[in-house]
């Protein structure tokens, strides 16, 4: 029988033991093989006890999914990389680099010039004078916007005040479906994307300009190509939203494309889409469910199809799971910019970072991550200029150290150097790290009743996403606001000049300048 000392003496040595170990090994953690063990630091066990302080180190990851290792040999040459073959296109010159202040805490949308912000803007104006017009955005992002998350909030604000239903542009086969709409079934399509991981036996860079489509398979018995997708109107999410008028679809095939819609198997229209790339209108009925019935001789792609309605403001949601947002100097650049132009943007929002953030090693590899990022504004800005651009920086991201969770130490020198990329080339940044709250905040989101993230400690939830959307619209409108009271600054100035000119002409008709009489 083991006596109460023996198993005193025992607890003892094992805590000892548990301290050295967590002393010995280096920073909590030691490598084996191509695994990382980790361990308890001292702090962990002792708490305010222990005054060792370790210095706080960016967490190691084992791979590299995102190949930002690349930054470093092929910086200058990111905007060439592509697997696939590329037409070639004349781009305008890169705009000059403007000057940019000093990093400080800022909720709100940071510019160098508002004027920049002119398209989006005056779009509205026009749409606000004359309803018969339309107004176009499009946010692209990572898995941040899966499921219209985060877009479905700045466009119901939007079309409240400015008029417009649907919710744009999706993937006929989406990997998430939108809010509005359920995909119920997809059959016949395969989706292919530029980003992630590619498909091979693709060779050209032609994706659309939702960076992915959707393929038209071989039907059942080998003799054409064919697919079916069922919709039905989800009962939930905006009204606005679920209540489009009006759909158009983008597609490419070498042969014509049928397309018929059917309600419960009974035929209600059809359209028949030319050989070569189009996009054109589709006739579907306003009841909660129907049916989308493709078929071609040949193989074709769906670039995505747009439900919206003929005027008002369509924003569409391009959710990219794993992407780092490097992936639009790999598109089609033909394609790219006839896409651009052919829904009139006004405003284009980046939103990516946060799948860079795991696998930065140090302060240098966020300043290359954010030029390539910057490389890839200034390709759209050529390709597109009348569009402004916004690009929201990372949100916060925690890891686990030891018994605790604590932010990514590399987040604010990812953040300040995107910051100063992208307003040095003219474009909105929003730092949705501060809006958070900055540090230690996504910790404060998962643990709030009702989160506000969930615990991978990542993503937002429902109404996380849903509070930074409404953050977003309430951003803009302040944007907005400071746009026309500086517009209304320069016609005072402009006024004021004429006004001055007028009196020096005036004077000088006269024979009068400053009070002086000019003798001939």
């Amino acid at each position: 029988m083991n006596k109460p000392g023996q198993f005193f003496g025992f607890l003892v040595a094992l805590g000892m033991a548990v301290f050295a170990l967590s002393v010995v090994l280096p920073n909590g953690k030691t490598e084996l093989g191509p695994f990382e063990l980790g361990y308890y630091h001292p702090k962990d066990l002792l708490g305010p006890l222990w005054s060792g302080e370790k210095p706080t180190e960016q967490p190691k990851s084992a791979i590299d999914p995102l190949g930002l290792d690349s930054i470093a040999t092929m910086e200058e040459e990111w905007d060439s990389v592509s697997v696939a073959v590329q037409r070639e296109i004349e781009l305008a010159a890169e705009k000059a680099r403007l000057a940019v202040p000093e990093p400080s805490l800022d909720t709100l949308i940071q510019v160098v010039d508002v004027r920049t912000f002119a398209p989006y803007f005056e779009a509205l104006e026009a749409l606000k004078a004359d309803p018969s017009k339309s107004a176009r955005i499009i946010h692209y992002g990572d898995s941040q916007l899966e499921g219209d998350r985060i877009t479905m909030n700045l466009r119901d604000r939007l079309q409240k005040e400015y008029g417009g239903t649907g919710f744009g542009y999706v993937a006929l086969s989406p990997l998430v479906a939108p809010s509005s709409l359920e995909f119920k079934s997809v059959e016949g399509l395969a989706r292919k994307t530029i980003f992630g991981r590619r498909d091979t036996s693709i060779h050209d860079a032609k994706y659309g300009h939702l960076a992915s489509f959707s393929l038209l398979l071989p039907n059942a018995d080998q003799t054409g190509y064919a697919a079916k997708v069922d919709f039905e109107k989800r009962n939930w999410g905006f009204r606005l939203a679920r209540n489009y008028s009006t759909v158009r679809m983008h597609l490419e095939g070498a042969a014509p494309v049928e397309v018929d819609i059917k309600v419960e198997d009974t035929l209600f229209s059809t359209r028949v889409f030319p050989a070569g790339e189009w996009t054109l209108g589709v006739d579907v009925p306003e009841v909660k469910a129907f049916s989308m019935e493709l078929r071609s001789s040949k193989q074709a792609r769906i670039y995505g199809v747009s439900f919206e309605s003929p005027s008002g403001v369509s924003v569409d949601n391009v959710a990219m799971r794993g992407a780092s947002g490097m992936m639009f100097t790999k598109l089609d650049p033909v394609q790219f910019q006839d896409a651009l132009q052919r829904e009139h943007y006004g405003l284009i929002i980046m939103q990516f970072g946060g799948n860079a953030v795991p696998y930065l090693k140090d302060e240098a590899h966020a300043k290359r991550f954010a030029r390539a990022t910057g490389r890839q504004i200034g390709f759209i800005q050529r390709l597109y200029p009348e569009a402004a651009i916004l690009f929201i920086g990372p949100s916060d991201m925690a890891y686990k150290e030891g018994l605790d969770m604590q932010s990514y130490p590399l987040i604010p020198s990812l953040k300040n150097a995107l910051r100063t990329e992208i307003l040095s080339r003219g474009a909105g940044y929003w730092d949705l790290y501060d809006v958070m709250g900055g540090e230690g905040s996504m910790v404060d989101w998962v643990n709030r009743e009702p989160a506000l993230a969930v615990k991978d400690y990542i993503h937002f939830t429902p109404k996380g996403a849903s509070w930074v959307g409404k953050r977003l619209a309430a951003a803009l409108d302040q944007l907005q606001i400071e746009y026309e009271n500086t517009v209304e600054q320069d016609l005072q100035q402009q006024a004021a000049l004429q006004a001055a000119a007028a009196e020096v002409s005036m004077q000088q008709a006269t024979g009068v300048v400053n009070d002086t009489i000019i003798h001939e």
